[in-house]
């Protein structure tokens, strides 16, 4: 078994940089870390490049074809606290829209919000994801908080008028808390629902180029809630089949 025990290495230098965003959109590529997220890489049949094991993950449990890293070094790359010794280097996929249910995320800034609302995106049942403005779709903290959703989502990250004239023709639905109550909504599929900014919405554009702009209703004096509970409040309430 070798092992790589220095930081300068090429393969460590790679995964280093793999950290900023500049150099995931210049190799494609960006980073799963921890046994659960790349055993479901490799089950959901993501393009894995190459898995890396530290050491101590290896002699426990060795992965096939794993690239092996001293302890030290594999921690140099990381920025979990306590790291599961096992990460995969996955390549980014671009496909085409598929016309389905689908959301728009207008300056969604928070990578958690990010994270959780594609994970709630997958768990029911939509395909694809319009990142406007939006933290960015494969920084770690968004990957790890979508707990396997990137390998079963179509990510889009463009601008808001491109997101819009890809739907067109669909039902849209805008999340605004001046907008109708929206347990008097029926979704009409396929359809995209658009949710915004956490401090200040969602944009003046997506309001005037929805379908119909809903909110959900409050007690208490509140005026809205995070944009992820929102988020997967309206999307398990639009899943018509299930009620």
């Amino acid at each position: 078994m070798t092992i790589i025990n220095s930081t300068s290495n090429k393969q460590v230098q790679l995964l280093k940089k793999l950290a900023q965003k500049k150099y995931r959109q210049q190799y494609g590529l960006y980073l799963a870390e921890g046994t659960r997220l790349v055993c479901d890489a490799i089950r959901l049949g993501a393009k894995v490049e190459q898995i890396y094991q530290s050491q101590s993950a290896y002699e426990k449990s060795p992965m096939e074809n794993a690239v092996v890293l001293s302890d030290k070094v594999f921690e140099t790359i990381c920025d979990t606290v306590n790291t599961q010794g096992v990460l995969a280097t996955i390549k980014v996929e671009q496909k085409p829209f598929s016309n389905g249910n689908c959301l728009i995320l207008d300056a969604v800034a928070d990578p958690g919000n990010v994270g959780t609302l594609l994970r709630t995106a997958a768990a029911t049942g939509f395909y694809d994801v319009f990142l406007c403005n939006c933290a960015d779709v494969y920084s770690s903290k968004v990957v790890r908080s979508a707990m396997s959703a990137h390998f079963l989502l179509n990510f889009h990250v463009v601008d808001l008028p491109t997101a819009f004239q890809t739907v067109k023709g669909m039902s849209v639905y805008c999340a605004d808390m001046n907008g109708q109550n929206v347990f008097q909504t029926t979704f009409v599929e396929p359809f995209a629902i658009v949710l915004g900014n956490e401090a200040n919405g969602v944009s003046q554009f997506s309001k005037d180029n929805s379908t119909e702009i809903v909110s959900l209703p409050m007690e208490n004096q509140f005026e809205s809630l995070n944009v992820s509970v929102a988020g997967g409040v309206l999307m398990y309430l639009s899943k018509n089949n299930w009620r």
